[in-house]
């Protein structure tokens, strides 16, 4: 292979091409920029925490073991853990007291630098989101509920801060995995036949101030791809108008030096004219997140079928444009001379040739992300009419539910355009149609896990169960 690290972006876009359409103009690519304020040291909770996340690890593996098999929401079993978990979660009291968010602070993360960036501080919360989840399952099965209630309301905190704060895509799906341990948690409680409707409507008033977290979150996500990833590569290309050097800067995302094709190996002709305009591919780029963005800005649902309309339509495009360029940037095969001058003529003819390259190799996957975090919004979204139902003391439809006053609205389904559907026989349980968009019946068992026909949450209701608004 010519180029080894090119290839298999390129056949994710390849073979998704379709329509072709012109990217809008938009206003400067500039605009698109995420902008950062730095947050005082003694602000970020992050700089009080990180000495205290290494006694979150046990270091016992069969401890970590039981932590990572009770971390179920259908674990439901009368006495939660071993006698060694919760001597090692009562020890831990103290930390978990400790990393919890004080006033005005706030959780930001070290800036990114580009492709390189670490992210150190991702599995440590996400570890933190677990630990207080098991101590919120013993809390509860030792008759402590309300501190079992309030370490399910430090861990939506948690989810909260950290979504309001993450500036990319891997940022942004560390940080939904670490909203789904923490709304896995209130699923857990919310099955519990003790929950009372003053508990439920603790929860649920959490949940709704989160209607559009998941948006919000993935606007910031897609923002700071372009300003962390994409304007930083771009700006790591060289300067020149050698072809040959960009392919290889592209290559290595600009983390290496360029390398020209070997010594007697046939190589393109170095263009008379520029062949990269970084401002035209930085606004291409621009304009294909404004398009995402405008679609979170509109409705708190994924906007599914977007990157075949949007995005994939202008890869198309650009790939039509320089089909040899990319054959020739991705092959395994020897170069022939013919084909280097199929390659020199297109390059001549065809306005930002390396540019668009660019653009088919490294544009993200924008559609699993969206849907990645909106299967937690979903989840949310359920969540605040299991507890509707848990107030009221037993399953309704919406309407009752909106009528009582346990629910503004019905809970919006984020994968279609109604609400979440509901099936009030036993279990009743409330789904989604998943990122298909296609209802299947609501057929599942509450874990989620993969991707199921339908999301779906199973709340099975103690039948002397009595409760009021």
């Amino acid at each position: 292979m010519r180029r080894p690290a090119l290839l298999l972006a390129l056949l994710c876009v390849i073979g998704s091409c379709v329509a072709q359409t012109s990217p809008g103009k938009g206003p400067p690519w500039r605009e698109i920029l995420l902008s950062r304020r730095e947050v005082p040291a003694d602000q970020n909770a992050l700089t009080r925490w990180r000495p205290l996340f290494p006694q979150l690890f046990p270091k016992d593996p069969e401890l970590s073991g039981e932590l990572s098999l009770l971390s179920s929401p259908l674990t439901d079993v009368p006495n939660v853990g071993s006698s060694s978990l919760k001597a090692w979660l009562a020890a831990l009291g103290p930390a978990l007291k400790e990393l919890t968010l004080n006033g005005r602070e706030r959780m930001q993360f070290p800036p990114l630098h580009g492709p390189e960036t670490p992210f150190p501080d991702h599995q440590p919360l996400r570890q933190l989101a677990l630990v207080r989840t098991l101590a919120l399952k013993v809390a509860w099965v030792d008759g402590r509920r309300d501190e079992a209630v309030a370490f399910a309301l430090e861990n939506l905190a948690l989810s909260r801060a950290l979504l309001s704060e993450q500036e990319g895509l891997i940022p942004v799906l560390n940080a939904s995995g670490v909203w789904q341990i923490s709304l896995d948690g209130v699923y857990w409680l919310a099955r519990q036949p003790a929950l009372t409707p003053a508990q439920a409507m603790r929860l649920q008033l959490a949940l709704f101030q989160d209607e559009r977290l998941a948006s919000d979150a993935l606007i910031r996500a897609f923002r700071g791809e372009f300003t962390f990833f994409t304007q930083v590569v771009v700006e790591r290309l060289p300067r020149t108008n050698d072809v040959e050097l960009f392919l290889s800067s592209i290559g290595s995302l600009g983390l290496a030096p360029p390398v020209s094709p070997q010594e007697g190996e046939p190589r393109l002709s170095i263009p008379v004219r520029n062949p990269f305009d970084r401002d035209a591919t930085l606004q291409a780029a621009a304009d294909d997140v404004r398009g995402w963005v405008r679609a979170f800005e509109l409705v708190a649902r994924h906007p599914r079928g977007l990157a075949s309309t949007h995005t994939t339509a202008h890869l198309g495009r650009y790939a039509r444009e320089i089909r040899t360029l990319l054959l020739y940037a991705v092959q395994d095969a020897p170069v022939t001379e013919e084909q280097v001058k199929a390659v020199d003529v297109e390059i001549a003819a065809v306005e930002n040739p390396v540019g668009k390259l660019f653009l088919i190799i490294t544009t993200s996957q924008w559609e699993p992300i969206s849907a990645s975090v909106f299967r937690r919004e979903a989840q949310r979204s359920a969540l605040t009419g299991l507890l509707a139902w848990r107030r009221l003391g037993r399953p309704a439809e919406w309407k009752e539910l909106v009528a009582a006053g346990l629910l503004a609205d019905a809970p919006v389904d984020p994968f279609s355009t109604t609400s979440l559907r509901v099936e009030l026989s036993d279990p009743s349980h409330i789904w989604s149609t998943g990122e298909d968009g296609i209802d299947n019946g609501g057929l599942g068992d509450g874990e989620n896990i993969g991707r199921p026909a339908d999301l779906s949450w199973p709340l099975p209701m103690p039948a002397n169960q009595s409760g009021s608004p």
